[in-house]
């Protein structure tokens, strides 16, 4: 646990008690739940039953909030008598180690976003998912907002596939926070296409430009801008697509995915296009470095 969002998933799993949920969470987190203690959201089946974080009095404040009865010391004792994780750390460096501690055991795991630091620590985890039958999912929220769920079904009748998809997005501190909703948001238009080229030629401090080719021939653009507001726009052979989001309770069915795709055994996002989504973010800050570099990534991976 290391971001905001486990107040989220734990108010909507396990409830809340109110007064310390106001007193340990984010103030933008207080509206989305009653102003009295509450329970569950999303039945009674699964239900966190232990905190770890690598700062301990932080999993005590999410405990504490969303009604977690253990705090624990160590990944191993968080995975012994559990069945699934969920690994809520903001920085990616550490998701490899945390998941893999469940998903050797066969326990399933959703990593919140990014899903790993390289696409060498992705491939790594997704492999340990594969080789004991858990099954590892990730996903941004927004692929569950309904406009981008209506835009989806307007992708097979009547519009087409997307021949150009320009997706505008907020990013907070480099191309692994936030962008990366951006960039899902563009998989999710044109997968299961892979990258063959990518270039990143935005300037300046958290502003990124990308201009993304596909084997397939379509071409995305992600402007990344601090405070940008989101939306997309899809031109395809059918007719042209705006979709500004709402964000009307995305969060709530993303977390009733995940739980889903831990009885089902098939992940929320297909392991390619998870990749794929890490093999941009790690391509776009090498072609930032290298001055707008144009990228060349290999096909098949």
């Amino acid at each position: 646990l290391n971001n905001s969002h486990p107040y989220l998933f734990g108010g909507l799993v396990n409830g809340g008690v109110r007064k310390v949920f106001e007193r340990n969470s984010p103030e933008w987190t207080h509206a989305l739940f009653p102003q009295h203690d509450w329970p569950g959201f999303l039945g009674d089946k699964w239900r966190f039953t232990k905190a770890w974080a690598r700062d301990r009095s932080f999993a005590e404040s999410v405990a504490g909030a969303v009604k977690v009865a253990e705090v624990v010391d160590t990944l191993a004792e968080a995975a012994e008598g559990t069945e699934a994780a969920f690994v809520c750390d903001m920085w990616g460096e550490y998701h490899r180690e945390q998941a893999v501690a469940f998903l050797e055991q066969g326990k399933s795991v959703f990593v919140d976003k990014p899903l790993a630091e390289s696409t060498a620590d992705a491939r790594a985890m997704i492999e340990a998912a594969q080789a004991s039958g858990a099954v590892l999912s990730t996903c941004s929220s927004l692929r569950f907002v309904p406009e981008m769920m209506e835009l989806k079904k307007k992708l097979a009748a009547p519009l087409g596939p997307a021949g150009i998809v320009t997706v505008c997005c907020p990013c907070h501190q480099d191309l692994a926070r936030y962008s990366v909703h951006g960039i899902e948001l563009l998989m999710d238009v044109v997968s299961p296409d892979t990258v063959v080229r990518l270039r990143n030629i935005g300037t300046g401090t958290r502003r990124h430009l990308l201009l993304v080719e596909f084997a397939g021939g379509t071409c995305g653009v992600i402007h990344s801008w601090e405070d940008h507001a989101y939306s997309l726009t899809v031109s395809a052979a059918g007719g042209h697509e705006v979709v500004n989001f709402s964000f009307t309770d995305s969060t709530r069915p993303m977390a009733a995915a995940v739980l889903e795709s831990f009885e089902s055994g098939i992940p929320v996002v297909p392991y390619d296009q998870a990749l794929e989504v890490v093999r941009i973010i790690e391509a776009g800050a090498a072609s930032r470095a290298a001055g707008g570099k144009v990228v060349e990534l290999e096909t098949g991976c």
